[in-house]
């Protein structure tokens, strides 16, 4: 992360957060099983655009979800650079998002939010200059995705505020995060295609397989390639509710 993202970020403390309160879900007793078909409805995030990074690693993830046999109009997708007005990743916009998720019974949630990250705060949303707080998407998912399967992957420096959230680590939720609360994590540069978290993800990611299984295959992916550039390691995190602990992906 160079000086003049280290200098925005630090600018931060005074933007405005996005608005909610914290909400905790009531599980269902209908929660799908892990062996249990599922529609997968998704929602992909990249909130910064100070590099391609985040967009180049939103892309190729939809074209996973694709090959995976996700329906184009179940998935979303929004951008901090985006074109349009309706895919610009604003608060706005991904409230409006999040109501697609909704779903009846048998139908899974999947948000994956990519960028920069604010230590003690969230991910960074360019388009809004503030931050997502935990207590925003624990609201937001409870009530698009509340009572059914749901994977939140949340990818940025010091991500690992969402995992150690209680209002977001539901028992039907699985919540994964590519660096621990107080570690930044690395690959959010120009030389790099994706960053190093959402590379992993990418590699690992694989229909039918376990949530668990992929979370496991991520996070020694990212500790080799820390090692072998001699970083600090980040240790992404993983919080798998009760209810979905063998939930398979799509």
């Amino acid at each position: 992360m160079g000086p003049t993202m280290m200098l925005r970020l630090a600018t931060l403390a005074a933007a405005a957060l996005l608005s909610g309160c914290a909400g905790r879900a009531v599980p269902s007793p209908s929660v799908a099983a892990a062996d249990t078909p599922l529609r997968w409805k998704a929602l992909l995030v990249a909130a910064d655009d100070a590099e391609p990074v985040f967009d180049n690693g939103v892309d190729a993830l939809r074209r996973s979800l694709l090959s995976f046999g996700v329906a184009p109009a179940d998935i979303a997708v929004l951008k901090a650079d985006a074109r349009q007005p309706g895919a610009v990743a604003t608060k706005a916009n991904f409230d409006r998002a999040m109501t697609g998720l909704a779903g009846p019974a048998g139908t899974g949630c999947f948000v994956y939010i990519t960028s920069h990250g604010v230590e003690g705060r969230g991910l960074f949303a360019a388009a809004d200059d503030a931050v997502i707080p935990p207590a925003y998407l624990a609201k937001a998912l409870d009530g698009a995705c509340g009572g059914r399967p749901t994977v939140l992957v949340t990818s940025g420096c010091y991500s690992g505020i969402y995992t150690d959230t209680p209002a977001l680590t539901t028992p039907d939720r699985i919540v994964l995060a590519a660096a621990r609360a107080d570690q930044p994590s690395f690959g959010c540069s120009a030389d790099n295609r994706y960053t190093y978290y959402d590379e992993c993800f990418l590699d690992s990611l694989k229909r039918g397989a376990a949530w668990t299984a992929i979370a496991a295959d991520v996070a020694g992916c990212v500790a080799r390639r820390e090692r072998a550039k001699r970083f600090e390691p980040s240790r992404p995190q993983s919080a798998f509710g009760h209810d979905v602990a063998r939930l398979t992906a799509f």
